[in-house]
């Protein structure tokens, strides 16, 4: 009964008429369009999980995240990129970022299930040191690596984003 209602109002109006007609451009205005992600968005999105205070861990985690800070403002730029074979560049964005580490294409509009989180790569795997960032999508977990240069940095981190696996979009 009230839906009768509703769509009789709308009739009255010619209101049911336009959103049947243009569906496509009233579903951003009901349901809101994806937020437009930023760098700025994706560094609030993410909590740190830092070692103590006063540790060599925490002053390489802390210099991991002033590289993660530059890095994300350079990849909202459009400049993150690395060269393939044929010279061609091949760049990546915020939403290869946010995928790589949530498998989500976009920030759900209630946030995730799961508080994003950042951890830091310390420990060798094999008796080698770990350069590329890694992720777990289902904990939302993205794993940065550290002791790096801020070349270095961008450099395995684009690498490391490009070169995973793609979820497509969620």
């Amino acid at each position: 009964m009230p839906l009768k209602q509703l769509k009789g109002g709308l009739v009255v109006l010619g209101v049911l008429n336009a959103l049947e007609t243009h569906m496509a451009l009233w579903e951003d205005f009901f349901c809101g369009g994806a937020p437009i992600l930023t760098a700025a968005s994706l560094l609030e999105l993410f909590s740190l999980e830092y070692s103590p205070q006063g540790s060599n861990k925490r002053a390489l985690e802390e210099v991991a995240v002033a590289h993660w800070r530059d890095w994300l403002i350079v990849d909202e730029d459009g400049d993150a990129a690395i060269q393939v074979d044929g010279g061609d560049l091949v760049k990546v964005n915020l939403e290869d970022v946010l995928v790589f580490a949530s498998g989500a294409s976009a920030i759900p509009p209630f946030g995730f299930k799961e508080t994003p989180m950042i951890e830091f790569l310390h420990e060798n795997l094999n008796g080698s040191r770990r350069m590329f960032p890694e992720a777990n999508t289902c904990a939302i977990t993205l794993k940065l690596p550290v002791g790096l240069d801020y070349d270095e940095y961008c450099q395995f981190m684009t690498e490391g984003i490009l070169q995973s696996p793609n979820f497509g979009v969620a």
